[in-house]
């Protein structure tokens, strides 16, 4: 008898973990399991039970493939254990990654891989943005405008100076000048 089973974890502050649920077992899985864990994690209890309920000629299914590992070589080893196993697996978000077709183009699998593994950074950048706005660093290169500098130019700009003269007499770009100057919007 095969079976879906569906996996998904997190990948920012705002999944949805019942949506997850949903759509996993509107694609035919018959069990779900949903970790709740941070994006990076490399803990991910839900899926070393999920991992440990598939049998040989089973599915496992993801809504992307990212949702499966925080890592492309974790996600690779992942995919060739199960297959290994007999499981099949199945993204429904990216298709020419999925081990229950046979002839998969090469070209589309490859570059199925790079998208995921550019998003898989993107979501790691982010999750790391986020935890350093948390802890009250600004991720990011420093300005150039330090408070000195950002002083004088407030006060050559009360004078009249155009941006270009008060960058020259700083030794920073026009641009620096006038990010430094503009009026701070409140998000």
């Amino acid at each position: 008898m095969t079976r879906s089973v569906g996996y998904s974890r997190p990948l920012g502050p705002a999944s949805d973990h019942d949506a997850e649920k949903r759509a996993l077992l509107d694609a035919g899985a018959k069990l779900a399991f949903i970790d709740q864990v941070q994006p990076t994690a490399r803990d991910q209890p839900e899926l070393s039970a999920c991992l440990t309920a598939l049998k040989p000629g089973d599915t496992l299914v993801v809504t992307r493939a990212a949702r499966l590992r925080p890592g492309l070589t974790a996600f690779v080893q992942t995919v060739a254990e199960l297959s290994g196993r007999g499981v099949r697996f199945l993204s429904l978000a990216e298709p020419a990654l999925a081990t229950t077709q046979s002839a998969t183009d090469p070209r589309e699998m490859l570059s199925a891989l790079n998208a995921l593994r550019g998003e898989l950074v993107g979501i790691r950048t982010r999750a790391g943005m986020e935890r350093a706005e948390a802890e009250g660093r600004h991720p990011g290169r420093p300005s150039v405008m330090s408070p000195e500098r950002l002083a004088v130019a407030r006060e050559l700009r009360r004078q009249h100076r155009s941006i270009a003269h008060i960058a020259n007499v700083l030794g920073v770009s026009p641009s620096a000048v006038q990010r430094a100057l503009a009026p701070r919007q409140s998000s």
